[in-house]
């Protein structure tokens, strides 16, 4: 049992040793001009503050996956009067081997929020959750 920790332990260090790309999450806002988007997204080891994201910005959130924990990304989006349209859901979920140079970019939109994994476009309709049931008609 002492030869396998020991064995893990270096098997950690080697992998650290010899650094590759690190995973990407990037949040886009494409609700439409003067609409702002809330997030707040995190994993168990990192927690970023709840900030805004104006109409055509974006944040990136670059990571790397750890060895022995199943790394997971969470985000909750808002948006509207109040912040009341709004979902949470998992951003990013580590394989059973760890990823390297992975890409998530969530698109959040009037009609809901889609997704584009490793830059391979058109992005697909992720959430049957609509963010936002606004007509264009109604004030926000």
């Amino acid at each position: 049992m002492c030869v396998v920790a020991t064995c893990l332990r270096l098997n950690v260090a080697f992998f650290d040793m010899f650094p590759c790309p690190k995973n990407k999450i990037f949040i886009t806002n494409e609700l439409g001009s003067g609409l702002v988007l809330q997030y707040h997204c995190h994993s168990r080891d990192n927690n970023l503050d709840v900030a805004n994201l104006q109409f055509n910005e974006s944040k990136e959130i670059v990571f790397a996956d750890k060895l022995g924990r199943r790394t997971r990304w969470t985000c909750l989006l808002k948006h509207g009067l109040y912040m009341r349209y709004y979902s949470e859901f998992i951003a990013y979920r580590m394989a059973n081997v760890r990823r390297y140079g992975a890409y998530r970019e969530w698109i959040a939109r009037k009609d809901g929020i889609y997704v584009i994994r490793n830059r391979n476009p058109p992005p697909t309709f992720h959430h049957i959750h609509v963010i936002s049931n606004v007509d264009d008609n109604d004030i926000i």
